[in-house]
């Protein structure tokens, strides 16, 4: 009778574990399939951002009203999935989600031009905007400026 007790607690025990196992592995396999699901969706959208990109130079060299409301369709449709336009243009120069090609004279550390426009998708960075950052123009060095070092004292 004892050694039934011990069996049925032992049988107990291993179905406790299988029990947690198996929950485990549907927890993990739902974690891997929102993981598949976000890494598809992220490369989808990455492409149709470079068509966006191509849509806005036609508009711009066009001004087509007909192509300004495709274009505002499209944008809308990713925006609902999550992509948001980093707004740059007059904004301090942000190395997270901001590429720096060019500086030009104007406010210090502050985005003067957006050469290509950057997108977060669900908050995270898919495409840093490429700006030209503002920095103050360099002024040559006056001779009353220069001081002496004791490498150049006499």
């Amino acid at each position: 009778m004892a050694n039934l007790k011990l069996q049925n607690q032992e049988l107990t025990e291993k179905l406790k574990r299988s029990l947690a196992d198996y929950a485990n592995l549907e927890k993990r396999i739902e974690s891997q399939r929102q993981l598949f699901v976000t890494l598809t969706a992220t490369a989808i959208i990455s492409k149709m951002i470079d068509i966006l990109d191509d849509l806005y130079l036609a508009f711009d060299h066009l001004k087509d009203p007909g192509l300004k409301i495709a274009i505002d369709k499209f944008a809308t449709v990713l925006v609902s999935e999550g992509l948001t336009e980093i707004k740059a243009i007059n904004e301090p120069f942000n190395a997270e989600n901001m590429e720096c090609i060019a500086t030009a004279s104007g406010p210090e550390n502050e985005v003067i031009k957006v050469n290509k426009r950057g997108y977060l998708l669900n908050g995270h960075c898919l495409r840093p905007a490429q700006v030209v950052v503002g920095k103050k123009p360099t002024t040559p060095i006056t001779n009353d400026q220069i001081t002496s070092t004791p490498n150049n004292t006499q």
